[in-house]
């Protein structure tokens, strides 16, 4: 085989895979970002990032008498790369499930809940990455 065919076949190659790499679609409904680890020519790889659960997570039971007056006071400990949390209720039979609130502390004074007893959980977000749910706690047992 002659240079120039075998210049051109390379030529040919990088075209194919520099076409491949420019043409790739994501399809689904993944809403991911990536950490680039290297720049420049060459292989690259990506890390999704990750959200760990909240560990330390408190509920305390402030007032929970009647129906219009459930609150609970909380606490829990912060997620390396969670811009905010998120804190989910349930009833405790797993029904009924619903965000309460969407913060960027780590403690909550004073939140109503919508249920007693209610089951009560928090997780990390960041963008549009939700982290690992901390372990259940109940609140107005």
């Amino acid at each position: 085989m002659s240079a120039a065919r075998v210049t051109f076949a390379a030529v040919l190659v990088a075209t194919a895979w520099t076409t491949a790499i420019t043409g790739i679609t994501l399809v689904g409904a993944a809403k991911a970002e990536a950490a680039w680890l290297k720049s420049g020519p060459g292989t690259a790889a990506a890390r999704a990032l990750t959200l760990t659960a909240p560990s330390s997570f408190t509920v305390t039971t402030i007032r929970c008498t009647g129906n219009g007056n459930r609150q609970v006071s909380m606490a829990w400990s912060a997620v390396t790369g969670a811009a905010n949390y998120e804190i989910y209720a349930t009833t405790t039979t797993g029904t009924n499930g619903q965000v309460l609130t969407t913060t960027a502390a780590t403690t909550i004074a004073s939140l109503d809940l919508p249920y007693r007893p209610a089951v009560i959980t928090v997780r990390g977000l960041n963008t549009n990455w939700r982290g690992v749910a901390s372990d259940p706690a109940t609140g107005c047992p």
